[in-house]
């Protein structure tokens, strides 16, 4: 990644938490923010790999402020003991990037019944950045940064009598359509969530924007597809988006100064862009934003 032409901030003294940071974007978010001087707090369900990119980082940046909690961010109860984690052990959370993801051709619910994809990328990010808005507030100015996709737009939208997608889980022949409808509704969930806490909470005390990393990133986030989909994957990833440049956006938002007070956009590559026409539909973001708290009412 080449951050020499960025204006960032020296961030030491800062503390930012990252989800899914194992592989991938997280990853090379993470080992930037701490070349700046960041201490992070990462998570990942995959415990190994996780300590791995922790022990990488420490050594490519010579910070040993980098710290990794194993999370399962489709476990409500993980990502609640994560989050008193990092209460209890952190007296500032300074950006928070909100990164985990997957795409699975397999249905898989969480313990609480909802759909992976939905329960992981937009509950599970709820749940925690709920639980540490009072802290990102408390050391104002503050940053939430939703890793969303521009597969927000590829599809119908959220279907409320369906939020669990039985309609579109139609066994092995469908699973791929399956996997990426449900993978659209989760992404156009987390940007319907960055709206709606930009426009709850003041910007100068906590600002909060939504990322798209570019099409057909190559990560390993479709390391579970199958079928024709594996066969594109494997044909076309050459093509694919470099990782180190998606993950630029990450920096720059968690750590320039060209963006403070900025709030409620949505970006790729480092520049605003305009998110889809169904996602600024206000009547299905307040739909959603009950929906969502209710999950956690019970």
């Amino acid at each position: 990644m080449t951050t020499s032409k960025m204006n960032l901030n020296d961030m030491t003294g800062q503390v930012c938490v990252i989800t899914g940071a194992a592989s991938g974007m997280g990853r090379i978010a993470a080992r930037e923010l701490a070349k700046l001087g960041a201490t992070l707090v990462l998570n990942d369900r995959e415990k190994a790999q996780g300590e791995a990119a922790r022990d990488e980082i420490v050594a490519l940046s010579g910070n040993q402020r980098v710290e990794f909690v194993y999370c399962d961010m489709i476990d409500r109860k993980q990502v609640a003991a994560f989050a008193q984690h990092v209460l209890d052990n952190y007296a500032r959370v300074d950006v928070l990037i909100n990164n985990a993801g997957l795409t699975n051709p397999e249905f898989f619910a969480g313990k609480e019944g909802q759909e992976q994809h939905m329960e992981i990328m937009h509950l599970g990010h709820w749940q925690l950045t709920e639980t540490l808005l009072p802290r990102l507030r408390a050391n104002a100015p503050s940053r939430v940064i939703q890793i969303s996709s521009d597969a927000h737009r590829a599809g119908p939208g959220i279907d409320f009598a369906d939020m669990a997608c039985s309609k579109i889980w139609k066994g092995a022949r469908y699973a791929n359509t399956g996997a990426f409808q449900a993978y659209h509704r989760a992404k156009l969930a987390m940007v319907y969530a960055t709206y709606a806490w930009a426009e709850q909470v003041p910007a100068a005390e906590v600002t909060f924007n939504a990322v798209s990393p570019g099409y057909f990133v190559g990560t390993d986030v479709f390391r579970h597809c199958r079928g024709f989909i594996k066969f594109v994957v494997k044909v076309f990833r050459p093509f694919f988006a470099d990782p180190e440049k998606s993950a630029q956006t990450y920096v720059y938002l968690a750590a320039s100064p060209d963006v403070d007070g900025i709030t409620g956009k949505y970006w790729e590559y480092c520049k605003q862009k305009k998110s889809s026409p169904l996602s600024h539909d206000i009547d299905t973001r307040q739909q959603l934003i009950e929906w969502t708290k209710a999950q956690f009412d019970a």
